[in-house]
């Protein structure tokens, strides 16, 4: 490591967010491997969003990028390399880049915090008997709320209540939840994956999903108004139900496919919906289906209105809300920037691992 390398990794170490082009002191050259640009970048990024914690240094340093994407990056200016990445000016590494660094982090600080604890009451026997499905962000929430009331699932004949939402919105809701479960596909990819099948996923199928538990007619309620949905479940009222931004839920995506090489598979659903809980709260819009699948959303949705009438389940409010909206939400999605910024808040931000704490997405406005 050269001495102007070497003097800005201390600088950097010690709080300073002056960029490498910048930079011209110089010290006495030290041993060992210079860390990439990536890491250097993202700790020059950490100190300008506030002030880090002991030793967060020293972690960003020796964090590996996770995923598919460059090696650790030399910096412009040193020694070139005869084989491997070139150099490159630390400013001008990509958020995405980043991000596979950053989201190593976070994901090593969810599984030191562990799940968080699972809130119950005495099952009151008197309760009424339901299973919820549909709609998975809003299912998981209230699942959890009634489970703390002493509330909770199945018993002996539940009716099954199926929360349904426009296709378009229970589609994009199916994948947020998703990630924030087991992770899984960049939203464009996994949304061309069931338009080139012309199928819908298992959790936004309401009419298989009624068909799973064996739901009789007279013992299923399909409920397209929300404000009705307390009534079906046996209670007065119910929690407002915020929806992950797309900066939220394209963390979590990536945050999981960490998590996921780092504990069993059975304990990473749990850990992530301790990180959804505990996420704090965005302005950036939920993620929304494009156009260009505006067609095929609206035939799909046709099938299952069809499919749900002929089934002749009782209805709850609507059929017609059923309906992608015409000039709904047309946001495909968080930029990797906007992703970069919720990481960095998180990293530097260590409140969101407290215990008890919890999110400011339950505050959010439901959409």
């Amino acid at each position: 490591m050269s001495g102007r390398a070497h003097a800005w990794v201390a600088h950097l170490r010690e709080g300073g967010t002056t960029p490498w082009r910048d930079w011209t002191a110089t010290t006495e050259r030290a041993a060992g491997p210079l860390p990439g640009a990536q890491q250097l970048e993202l700790l020059r990024r950490i100190n300008l969003a506030g002030a880090a914690a002991p030793g967060l240094a020293d972690r960003v340093l020796a964090t590996p990028a996770a995923g598919r994407g460059k090696a650790d990056l030399p910096l412009l200016g040193e020694a070139t390399p005869d084989f491997g990445p070139r150099p490159v000016d630390p400013a001008s590494v990509s958020a995405h880049e980043l991000l596979r660094v950053a989201s190593v982090l976070l994901a090593d600080d969810l599984v030191a915090l562990g799940p968080d604890p699972v809130a119950s009451a005495w099952a009151r026997p008197w309760r009424r008997r339901f299973r919820l499905v549909g709609d998975p962000v809003t299912v998981t929430a209230l699942r959890a709320d009634l489970l703390a009331r002493g509330r909770p699932e199945g018993g002996s004949r539940p009716f099954v209540v199926a929360v349904a939402q426009p296709l378009d919105e229970l589609l994009a809701r199916t994948w947020t939840q998703r990630c924030f479960e087991t992770g899984t596909k960049p939203w464009p990819e996994w949304l061309r994956f069931w338009r080139e099948r012309d199928q819908l996923p298992a959790r936004a199928d309401l009419v298989d999903s009624v068909r799973r538990w064996h739901g009789r007619r007279a013992l299923v309620r399909v409920v397209t108004d929300v404000e009705r949905l307390p009534r079906q479940v046996g209670v007065r009222h119910l929690p407002t139900v915020a929806v992950p931004g797309a900066d939220q839920a394209e963390l979590a995506r990536r945050v999981a496919a960490v998590v996921g090489l780092k504990v069993p598979a059975e304990q990473r659903p749990a850990l992530m919906r301790t990180l959804q809980h505990r996420m704090p709260g965005s302005d950036v819009a939920p993620i929304a289906v494009p156009d260009r699948h505006r067609d095929w959303v609206a035939a799909a949705s046709a099938r299952e209105t069809r499919a749900i009438a002929r089934a002749g389940y009782p209805v709850v409010g609507d059929l017609a809300d059923l309906e992608p909206r015409a000039g709904g939400a047309t946001a495909p999605g968080a930029s990797d920037g906007q992703v970069l910024d919720l990481a960095l808040r998180m990293v530097v931000d260590t409140g969101w691992r407290a215990t008890g704490a919890r999110g400011r997405t339950e505050g959010q406005v439901e959409r």
